[in-house]
């Protein structure tokens, strides 16, 4: 206490003494780096998963098929949990929440969909705090929907010459 109280008196008698050590008496210390956000490297709909990896990627689905897989790959997450929001025309219909355990981590969930249930839907990966992560949309339609192969065109005739 001596000691903290001589220094103290020598800075009060010595108004042009600096009150604290000079920068180069100190070793610099950086800001501790921020962790990085979690975040979704690869996500995508498949019609099935091989090896924790999907096997195709699906934009579109006829109705003769009923289930569907959506594939993330997350980031970052380890230790936490993320939700597959499954969403027909605005509505949730399922939220799946699965278990980060690691960094990187790869995780899937799954659908039965109705055959009727046909139309636009949208598959959201979220945090645990509701942040977006990933999102896509596919098309479930009936298969009399699906577009009919085009009929071959008739061959053109020859255009008449111009002078």
């Amino acid at each position: 206490m001596a000691t903290l109280l001589a220094t103290g008196a020598a800075q009060a008698a010595d108004p042009a003494a600096p009150a604290t050590a000079p920068a180069a008496d100190k070793p610099a210390t950086a800001p501790a780096p921020a962790q990085p956000a979690g975040s979704v490297a690869r996500s995508q709909l498949t019609s099935a998963i091989q090896n924790n990896e999907p096997v195709d990627k699906i934009t579109a689905l006829a109705n003769d098929q009923t289930r569907i897989y959506f594939f993330t790959d997350v980031r970052n997450l380890g230790g936490q949990k993320i939700t597959h929001r499954w969403e027909y025309k605005g509505k949730v219909m399922t939220e799946i929440p699965l278990d980060v355990g690691g960094s990187p981590w790869r995780t899937y969930s799954s659908k039965t969909l109705d055959p009727s249930w046909t139309g636009e839907w949208k598959v959201t990966a979220v945090d645990g705090t509701g942040n977006t992560l990933s999102a896509t949309t596919f098309t479930y339609s009936g298969k009399e929907a699906a577009p009919a192969a085009a009929p071959a065109p008739a061959p053109a005739a020859p255009a008449a010459a111009k002078p």
